[in-house]
């Protein structure tokens, strides 16, 4: 199929002066035809044959407001969504089921532009070779059935690698529509971040047990591969299991196709395919599976992307840990835990005592530096099976599971004489600091709101400040042996 001169994109919704910079800026000769006002249907896509549609947010919003039947047509084309502002994790989800192919955030860069034109070119000219292709079938009754089975591969295979934004689960889709390509007996992987320039932290997934002899066999090929491709040592890895579905088999010379999974100049992973003996692969196989690996590749960027931002949404930036909202949300599936299984649980929490005096004699960067260090104290202090979070400002909140107020207050006197005894320190300078502690207790049976949980919490945390501050009290009213002694 031969593409029109010059190569033809679309607009929707755009700015007329981020209509012309795309123009320009995604190759020499391109037109963009941006429609504003109204939007384009079947015939007109006959017509220009885009190869990359440019959607603007106020343009998706109203695309997503249409009946699905009447844009239908335009999945046929790559899409690209253009923000022009912070949105949530859940839109960016929304777009990505949506079926955009990326997602570009103002400003908007000359490389990066053209960088997505490129690979949207790349996959439109695939599809050109798809219909391409069909024709030869129908011309070429002798090789209709293996030309058939390539293009029912690449229809699932392209279709089920964005589904999702669980690697686990593109990997083990994959390994099924693979089959439908060669005599694939099992799928491994290794992941990684392409960033990293001075070694790797590799994500190892294995379609066998991580401790068989094969499974170590299989980890220490991946690694030596992903070595290889990114040009640095490997400094740790991760294995994620696949779930059955594949052989037990360790790796075996003339079974094994090992395959990088790349975007353009960037690596970041590869495929260890397990084989039947004496596999053949024609041309055109090795081509699709080629193509596939492309786009295999697409499929998992996107999701160690989704993945990455979803971790960035539910973490404070400055203390690495949990914010507010993802706080809130834990406590709710916490509460109905607990109370489905009448589990007690505490809830604690604590606040810096004078921290804008630290902020006043040492410096915002100082305070930034307790807040980190504190944070510390407190992920060093309290069991794997607790959760904390910051709050807002300098408090901070944990969850105790299966922990009564009493069993609390002996975890919270040890985080308060710790954080007592810690030495803050920040550009030479030597900084104490101490908390108050609030603790109230869910019993089992209770029916508290979450809202009122955290109220009592709060009015204990109000309670240890009333009482001198660097003390643990309850909502019930009692306060630690310190408090006592001043008293």
């Amino acid at each position: 199929m031969k593409r029109k001169n010059p190569l033809v994109m679309w607009g929707i919704a755009l700015e007329t002066e981020a209509a012309a910079f795309l123009e320009q800026a995604a190759c020499s000769g391109c037109v963009l035809h941006n429609w504003d006002g109204r939007m384009p249907d079947n015939s007109a896509l006959e017509s220009d044959e885009p190869v990359l549609v440019w959607v603007s947010q106020r343009g998706w919003d109203a695309v997503s407001a249409l009946p699905d039947e009447e844009m239908q047509f335009l999945h046929l084309v790559p899409r690209v969504l253009l923000l022009q502002q912070d949105v949530s994790p859940e839109y960016v989800e929304r777009a990505l089921d949506a079926g955009f192919t990326d997602i570009l955030k103002a400003p908007f860069s000359e490389p990066r532009v053209r960088e997505v034109f490129l690979r949207a070119a790349e996959m439109q000219n695939l599809y050109d070779d798809i219909i391409r292709m069909t024709r030869e079938i129908c011309l070429e009754r002798e090789v209709l059935a293996r030309k058939n089975d390539i293009l029912e591969f690449i229809v699932t295979f392209l279709s089920r690698a964005t589904e999702s934004l669980d690697p686990v689960e593109i990997l083990s889709n994959a390994r099924e529509d693979l089959s439908m390509l060669l005599p694939l007996r099992a799928l491994h992987a290794a992941l990684w971040h392409p960033q990293q320039k001075d070694s790797l932290e590799a994500e190892v997934f294995l379609g066998v047990g991580e401790h068989t002899q094969a499974g170590l066999e299989w980890s220490q090929m991946l690694l030596k591969a992903a070595a290889k491709l990114s040009g640095v040592p490997v400094s740790g890895y991760t294995v994620e299991q696949l779930g059955q579905g594949g052989a037990e088999d360790a790796p075996a010379p003339g079974k094994v196709i090992l395959l990088p999974l790349k975007m353009r100049d960037e690596t970041l992973g590869c495929l260890a395919l397990l084989t039947e003996d004496d596999c053949q692969l024609g041309k055109d196989q090795v081509q699709v599976l080629h193509s596939a690996m492309r786009h295999l590749a697409l499929a998992v960027k996107n999701a160690l992307l989704f993945r990455e931002m979803r971790l960035q949404a539910d973490h404070d930036g400055l203390t690495q840990l949990h914010n507010r909202r993802h706080f809130d949300t834990r406590l709710r599936e916490e509460l109905d835990r607990h109370g489905r299984y009448s589990m007690p649980l505490t809830l604690m929490m604590l606040d810096i005592d004078y921290f804008k005096q630290i902020n006043d004699r040492f410096g915002h960067q100082a305070g930034d530096a307790v807040l980190r260090e504190l944070a510390s104290v407190l992920r060093e202090t309290i069991r794997t099976t607790d959760y904390c979070a910051r709050y807002g400002g300098e408090e901070f909140v944990a969850i105790l599971p299966h922990t009564d107020e009493q069993q609390a207050r002996v975890l919270a006197e040890r985080l308060r004489k710790n954080i007592e005894s810690r030495v803050f320190r920040h550009h030479g300078k030597t900084i104490q600091a101490t908390v108050s502690i609030g603790l109230t207790g869910f019993k089992p049976g209770a029916l508290t709101p979450r809202d009122e949980l955290v109220r009592e919490a709060d009015a204990a945390l109000y309670l240890a400040k009333a009482n001198g501050r660097n003390v643990v009290c309850t909502f019930a009213g009692s306060c630690n042996e310190k408090v006592k002694k001043a008293q």
